[in-house]
């Protein structure tokens, strides 16, 4: 499978019916060896990210019911990259619009000083772990059930797509490591670049959908 192709695939057997929402990880990023943690932001993705993200876009063409692409990216560069790249894969006579920091995905980041220290004592795959189990205090991450329901919340509130439009926004690992969890009750400790959910909903229900090699997670969550 290529990168990206589980959510392709998610959004062409999407019904044709429902607004279409992709939250999804950013491509191959650069690394952050030597790069202070306040400035990881500043981190770009390598050239080949850029080929991984331009072929998805590409690939977005062949979906004949995505008809216009709405992309959104946190404030990080390697998303914003990201996004750009995508658009440039699909660009066909201005179907596609990049929507900037909107809609806003929050960092579940509260202290980045306390994160780095329980990173360093812990691990990364460790960490998300205990903060998975609600072992992290409040003060270094959001819970990971609240900040679930705030960025589910906010998704499905936001107005649009509409039909023939598809949202993708690009977002990070430590995005997706919560609502995956939540959603689905797996802790997932690594999601390969450009995967993530599918949200496909009307005005009552979303169905939420995540694959990659070991699993595939469907469920519905009501929309109040």
């Amino acid at each position: 499978m290529k990168p990206g192709d589980y959510v392709l695939n998610l959004i062409k057997n999407a019904p044709k019916n429902r607004r279409t929402i992709a939250l999804i990880r950013h491509s191959k990023k650069e690394s952050f060896n030597g790069i202070p943690d306040e400035l990881r932001d500043s981190v770009g993705i390598t050239e080949e990210g850029i080929v991984m993200a331009r072929e998805f876009g590409e690939a977005m063409n062949q979906i004949p019911s995505v008809q216009r692409l709405l992309l959104g990216h946190t404030i990080a560069k390697r998303a914003e990259m990201t996004a750009q790249s995508i658009f440039d894969g699909y660009c066909s006579d201005g179907q596609a619009r990049i929507l900037g920091c909107e809609p806003t995905i929050t960092s579940p980041v509260v202290n980045l000083d306390n994160l780095v220290k329980v990173r360093n004592t812990f691990g990364w795959p460790n960490l998300i772990i205990k903060w998975l189990d609600e072992k992290i205090p409040g003060n270094t991450l959001r819970n990971p059930h609240e900040y679930t329901d705030e960025t589910l919340g906010y998704l499905l509130q936001y107005p649009g797509p509409g039909m023939g439009e598809l949202l993708i926004l690009v977002a990070h690992d430590i995005t997706l490591f919560p609502l995956i969890y939540s959603l689905f009750g797996e802790k997932i400790k690594s999601i390969e670049f450009l995967n993530g959910i599918v949200i496909s909903a009307d005005t009552k229900i979303a169905e939420i959908a995540f694959v990659d090699a070991k699993h595939s997670f469907k469920t519905e969550r009501r929309i109040l």
